[in-house]
């Protein structure tokens, strides 16, 4: 074969990493984009609208020897694993009604009208005759030619393990290992996200006033409760893991007057009585809470009838794990080269996010609706939603973190509730 000038088709070198014997030929088509492809792997012409359809979303009909492609009537999907995809469209010819797979299955399936000799292929291709196709390996799936994962490995991406179940890792267990990564060494040192895109925001919706009995679940180290202290309100901070130590050793020594229990968020109405609270604040907390529906129910517990409820979460569109980031080239650390792809919004199993190799956190990804549906059902009304985006002088001071970052896509969902009287 002469090479020179030769570009193997997108396709046919996907297939090969499957199928070694799978004939790669050379692209024809596209051989400028990022799918060069061969005539075997372009476009089919539709016999009933006449228009030109990728190969994938086209059928052959032996029986009346016309094609038809989904535009034109209505696919059904069948799912089988074969080659790096785990289902086909099953297409009705648009004559005779008959059912038959679209063509990446019919090649896979032998009943491609170029192996059946139905039709000759107008360019030259080697067509692939999958006489051997059962004793191919069993595939591991999905395959890292398959849809996501193909994209995916073309870069450099952050992925994160779901969970089937909470066994070796749990939010306490996780957070007591991350607590010494986590506590900052200094009270003022500057941590972006916090300082200048979460926080001042969950100040603003909280606005603590004075003597105000506040309860901050999930305290941590205690930057809010401080915080509020200073602002004169009265501050409990409650948490389970070992992060509010911290908090305790610098309550001792600037004696602000806080209170600080190592106690789990989903038992609060054992150690308040209902609406001792003014109000409750939860911050960057509630997505690593396992069960967040009966945080809620014991918050809305200890909250005063038009009492305030603010709480921020990563957003549960945009950030890990239902998103992931994907760099191309891989390191490129210029944020135009990076791109955000969406892998299961849906998908509520437990999450590991690694943010250090040593030991990986616990989150559990809920879409918007199952928290909005949990503070309805608790009488906590929203008052304000607030997204950050990063300003104009925050990308100045931080381009590296905020240009084509934080000013195009919101990393944080903070959310304002008020407590409705039950009578």
């Amino acid at each position: 074969m002469d090479l020179q000038g030769f570009q193997p088709c997108f396709y046919c070198f996907e297939y090969n990493k499957i199928a070694t014997d799978y004939p790669i030929n050379n692209a024809i088509h596209d051989r400028d984009g990022f799918t060069p492809r061969c005539h075997l792997h372009w476009e089919y012409n539709c016999s009933k609208c006449e228009s030109s359809v990728h190969f994938n979303g086209i059928a052959w009909c032996s029986s009346c020897k016309e094609f038809t492609c989904r535009s034109c009537v209505r696919e059904k999907m069948v799912r089988e694993e074969f080659l790096c995809y785990d289902y086909y469209y099953s297409i009705p010819c648009h004559r005779c009604g008959k059912l038959n797979p679209a063509l990446d299955f019919a090649e896979y399936n032998g009943t491609h009208p170029f192996q059946i000799g139905d039709l000759k292929p107008k360019e030259q291709v080697v067509v692939w005759m999958p006489i051997y196709k059962e004793e191919l390996e069993a595939q591991k799936f999905p395959h890292k030619a398959w849809g996501s994962e193909r994209i995916l490995s073309t870069g450099e991406s952050v992925r994160h393990k779901r969970l089937e179940s909470l066994n070796e890792y749990t939010p306490k267990n996780t957070w007591d290992a991350l607590a010494s990564k986590w506590i900052s060494p200094e009270e003022d040192e500057e941590e972006y996200h916090h300082t200048h895109l979460i926080l001042p925001d969950v100040y603003r919706l909280l606005n603590a006033k004075k003597d105000e009995e506040i309860l901050d679940v999930a305290c941590g180290e205690g930057t809010v409760v401080r915080y509020l202290a200073k602002h004169g309100a009265k501050v409990t901070g409650i948490d389970i893991s070992n992060m509010i130590d911290r908090a305790i050793e610098r309550e001792k020594k600037d004696k602000l007057g806080i209170r600080l229990l190592k106690l789990n968020a989903e038992e609060l109405h054992n150690e308040f009585e209902r609406g001792y609270f003014d109000k409750v604040v939860c911050n960057m907390a509630l997505m690593d809470i396992a069960d967040f529906k009966v945080t809620l129910k014991n918050i809305a517990h200890v909250l005063k009838d038009n009492g305030i409820f603010v709480f921020s979460i990563t957003h549960p569109a945009f950030a890990w794990p239902a998103s992931t980031t994907l760099r191309i080239p891989k390191g490129s650390k210029r944020n135009e080269d990076r791109v955000r792809i969406i892998q299961n919004y849906f998908d509520e199993r437990p999450s590991l996010i690694t943010y250090w190799e040593d030991f990986p956190s616990v989150c559990f990804q809920r879409p918007i609706s199952s928290y909005v549906n949990e503070l309805v059902k608790n009488n906590l009304e929203i008052m304000e939603m607030s997204e950050p985006k990063a300003s104009e002088e925050l990308v100045e001071k931080f381009p590296g973190k905020a240009y084509l970052d934080n000013d195009i896509f919101a990393e944080f969902l903070i959310i304002k509730t008020r407590k409705k009287s039950d009578s």
